[in-house]
């Protein structure tokens, strides 16, 4: 019969590799709505592009447009939206955003835009 023997040994790496907490981003649209929203990850990008189908997916005006910034929205108020999987779900957090969530997350993600350009302005003339 065999003997197993446990050692505790100190030298072992005991790191664990931690899982990050969602982030969100909040905006509040003109109707007073709190809407946050996801950073996505490459996972949920290629996600993305596969519940638009190959022929959307190469139109850049949707896809920046409606289908990106629908699929970060994960909470109205206290209301949780799941990642999108399909077009109709796509379509459904539009008609939930409107046009007041529609205008602030695009004016959020435009302001985000012009921080990194001018993040990277700065960055280029100290070099």
């Amino acid at each position: 019969m065999n003997t197993v023997t446990l050692r505790e040994q100190s030298d072992i790496n005991t790191d664990t590799r931690q899982t990050r907490q969602p982030q969100f981003q909040r905006v509040t649209d003109s109707l007073g709505r709190v809407i946050q929203l996801r950073e996505l990850d490459p996972l949920q990008q290629a996600r993305l592009v596969m519940a638009v189908g190959s022929e959307l997916s190469t139109n850049a005006v949707y896809m920046n447009g409606f289908a990106l910034p629908a699929a970060m929205v994960a909470h109205i108020d206290d209301d949780f939206f799941g990642f999108p999987a399909s077009i109709a779900q796509i379509e459904d957090m539009l008609k939930q955003l409107g046009t007041e969530g529609m205008v602030a997350v695009n004016d959020h993600l435009l302001a985000r835009l012009e921080q990194a350009r001018s993040d990277a302005e700065l960055a280029a003339a100290k070099n």
